[in-house]
């Protein structure tokens, strides 16, 4: 969508100046026509900008079944304290966040283009929203940690929240959460986290499958307490 600002600009500009060559002609008429042009071009790159600004924070979804988008790992600092640290894939960009808890979960937003803005072909998009924890046992006082993974100062229109309310974007946007499984906290673990698209129209999914045995072993121990906890 950058292209097409850029087009609008480029195209805006050449417009004025052909406009100014005419007026310097002698046709006000004909410099009158591209100079209206011109001006609208560039007043529609000037509406574009913020939200084309702010989807530039979205990866794109995958075409594919599946794809590997973040690796979470877990170290334990302390009695159900934890320093996780989370990949984002393909990039290697990383964030290290204190968690307290026993589950972790990763959501992230999937912007998903429907009719006309569809018909376009412009690329559905996801990004990775919030990180959060929970405790198995509700006595437990202190509370669970939960962080944002994007900054709340960022640039731009955030077409996405707005798509969400009744605004002219619900009408080019099916804008919705995608959550991974609760995975157990433990020392060492670590987790591939995966977006899924399943066939059809079915909305995206994240799963978070482990990626060691130390993973594996924690999500063992949690099912046996949840069955227990139930029982």
């Amino acid at each position: 969508m950058l292209g097409v600002i850029a087009l609008c600009v480029a195209f805006g500009l050449l417009a004025l100046l052909v406009a100014l060559s005419r007026w310097l002609a002698h046709r006000p008429w004909a410099a009158a026509g591209n100079l209206a042009v011109g001006l609208g071009l560039m007043a529609f790159a000037q509406w574009l900008w913020p939200p084309v600004l702010h989807l530039q924070a979205y990866e794109r979804l995958p075409t594919k079944s599946s794809l590997a988008i973040a690796q979470v790992h877990s170290e334990k600092t302390g009695p159900g304290s934890y320093r996780m640290t989370l990949t984002r894939l393909p990039a290697g960009r990383m964030q290290v966040l204190e968690m307290a808890g026993d589950e972790w979960r990763l959501d992230a937003r999937t912007l998903v283009w429907i009719g006309r803005a569809a018909d376009l072909g412009l690329p559905n998009g996801y990004r990775l929203d919030r990180l959060g924890g929970r405790y198995l046992r509700a006595s437990v006082d202190t509370p669970p940690a939960s962080y944002a993974l994007s900054d709340e100062d960022e640039p731009g229109e955030d077409v996405w929240a707005q798509a969400r309310t009744d605004s002219p974007w619900a009408r080019r946007i099916d804008a919705r959460h995608a959550y991974s499984p609760w995975r157990a906290l433990a020392d060492g673990a670590r987790y591939d986290v995966l977006l899924v698209r399943p066939p059809g129209n079915a909305e995206p999914v994240l799963e978070a499958r482990p990626a060691n045995e130390a993973a594996a072993q924690a999500m063992r121990y949690t099912e046996v307490v949840n069955v227990q906890t139930k029982e």
